[in-house]
């Protein structure tokens, strides 16, 4: 099976088959970047609470390269349960951390289970997964990949504890970036600004639009736009990049 990330006029890596876990696999932005590993020929091992019309249509058309383990890991528990299933997490080439949750409002409006639970998804989940990854990368090397959010690196308003859990998110990825590149696994995140998803629909429509406006390319991103980073990120083309990120949001930060 040969292995290409880019159809055409791009850098490839290996042509041995490479297996990628992906978290938040079901749908929106980890729906998109599972089926473009698929095509690229990666075998992805993804999980989420629960599969979704569109991932069983993965399975129909990738059955010998996908594979799911449905877990809930706002739920430590469940976390344990995944790192200890069959020690699947031994022998991949690729973490990438995508599962989360917003934490909209203002710090004294948000509930403190509500803080709880993004912490532990998007925060500690993402750690003791990583933790489990990076062992079995340790005589083979890797890649990690954290989706973070652009809330990381700037304020907004209604966005502070969820801003908090990704930039918790930065600083880890740059701490492993240090720890294990001398075993040749490569850490790196990936900052999204807002996309068209489900974390987005529920905005109003003056929401919105203040947001288009604030960004210079005028409309908001698509799961499409992040994908071509994760595969620049996991390819031999960016052997020689990590504990950085990619900001990824149509000049909202400029």
């Amino acid at each position: 099976m040969s292995l290409v990330l880019f159809v055409t006029n791009h850098p490839q890596i290996s042509s041995v088959p490479r297996r990628a876990f992906l978290t938040g696999a079901s749908r929106g932005l980890g729906l998109t970047i599972a089926e473009a590993l698929l095509i690229d020929g990666w075998d992805v091992v993804g999980t989420a609470r629960q599969s979704t019309v569109g991932l069983d249509t993965l399975f129909a058309r990738f059955p010998n390269q996908l594979r799911f383990h449905p877990a809930d890991i706002s739920i430590p528990i469940e976390v344990d349960r995944l790192v200890n299933a069959a020690r699947f997490l031994d022998g991949y080439d690729a973490f990438v951390s995508n599962a989360g949750i917003g934490m909209d409002g203002l710090i004294t409006l948000v509930s403190p289970e509500a803080i709880q639970q993004g912490v532990q998804v998007n925060l500690v989940a993402p750690m003791l997964l990583a933790r489990a990854a990076v062992k079995g990368m340790l005589t083979r090397g890797g890649s990690l990949i954290f989706i973070a959010s652009i809330a990381a690196r700037t304020g907004f308003s209604g966005l502070s504890a969820y801003g908090a859990t990704k930039a918790g998110l930065v600083g880890f990825s740059r701490g492993l970036a240090r720890e294990y590149g001398a075993r040749n696994i490569r850490s790196n995140c990936i900052l999204p600004g807002f996309l068209d998803t489900e974390m987005t629909v529920g905005l109003n429509e003056s929401r919105q639009h203040q947001l288009r406006r604030r960004t210079p390319l005028g409309r908001l991103g698509h799961t499409t736009d992040i994908v071509g980073s994760i595969r620049f990120l996991l390819s031999d083309a960016a052997c020689h990049i990590t504990g950085t990120e990619i900001t990824i949001d149509g000049g909202m930060t400029a």
